[in-house]
């Protein structure tokens, strides 16, 4: 059975990715961990809201953090159906977001974390944006990003960026082939280069090599694309709004100090801005 952590802030863009996880695993059988990390402290999840009259301060009462929790108790029963396939766990925790995270990973087995986001004009919102990055890059774990709005189809185009320093082995293949249930979903690699000069043979070898190790795995169609770009993180969003792909998979690379200060291009950059789920294993 997968074991797969939600965190929620109970806003809708969190409802929704709980929804997008429910169809995505739909025929799998799957133990649901939703998570809530009050990281400050509060009994309440919302601060007191105000009116000022002439000469009355009016007080209206925040819902209780339990209230809060059985309300999306029922937001869950009321849209799954396979009690056989699916089960759930509802935690509710006080104190540091990726501390808790962790924790839950550790003692769960958690294999898989499905976060809601806004994007990049939502970074200082409490859970969305800046946590669902801090995720990507610090908790050893797979995370996939659902967007706010996104309805989970069959993935008709999934674009998989390559970088030939990295190695796919066949544990990260397979995990792309745990999500990609239909032989007719295309399988598009993608390569970011800033100079449009003709690739070297050693990468066009590296180029085939990868190909024939994704078919021997997955029975799908692949094509290769190359983009040319000066920040890659462009080109990936530029090239899969380009051929309306339904999914992205990057894999999220272990950055030391030096790399967090000066990089150019991170997965979680990617994260921020796109309006298309992202898939970033662990590589």
């Amino acid at each position: 059975m997968k074991k797969i952590l939600i965190p929620t802030d109970f806003s809708d863009n969190s409802k929704n990715a709980i929804r997008y996880a429910l169809e995505l695993f739909k025929e799998k059988p799957c133990h649901f961990f939703i998570i809530y990390v009050n990281i400050e402290g509060s009994g309440f999840i919302e601060k007191p809201l105000y009116k000022f009259g002439t000469n009355v301060v009016v007080e209206k009462r925040p819902k209780n953090i339990a209230i809060k929790l059985k309300e999306l108790k029922d937001f869950v029963a009321s849209i799954f159906a396979d009690k056989k396939r699916h089960h759930f766990s509802m935690i509710s925790e006080r104190g540091h977001f990726l501390k808790s995270i962790r924790q839950q990973i550790q003692e769960k087995e958690i294999e898989l974390i499905v976060m809601g986001t806004n994007g990049a004009s939502e970074l200082r919102e409490f859970f969305i944006g800046t946590r669902s990055g801090d995720v990507i890059t610090k908790v050893a774990c797979d995370v996939l990003v659902v967007p706010d709005g996104t309805i989970y189809n069959d993935f008709a185009k999934v674009v998989f960026p390559v970088d030939f320093e990295v190695i796919y082995d066949d544990v990260t293949l397979n995990k792309i082939a745990e999500l990609i249930t239909s032989e007719k979903t295309q399988i598009q690699l993608l390569y970011v280069t800033k100079s449009p000069i003709s690739l070297l043979k050693q990468v066009k070898l590296q180029r085939e090599q990868l190909i024939q190790r994704i078919e021997a795995i997955l029975p799908n169609p692949i094509s290769f694309h190359r983009v040319i770009s000066k920040k890659a993180e462009e080109g990936i969003l530029i090239f899969t709004k380009s051929v309306h792909a339904d999914l992205i998979v990057m894999i999220s690379k272990d950055y030391g100090l030096l790399q967090k200060l000066f990089l150019d291009t991170t997965v979680e950059e990617v994260s921020f801005d796109t309006t298309i789920p992202l898939l970033s294993l662990q590589g």
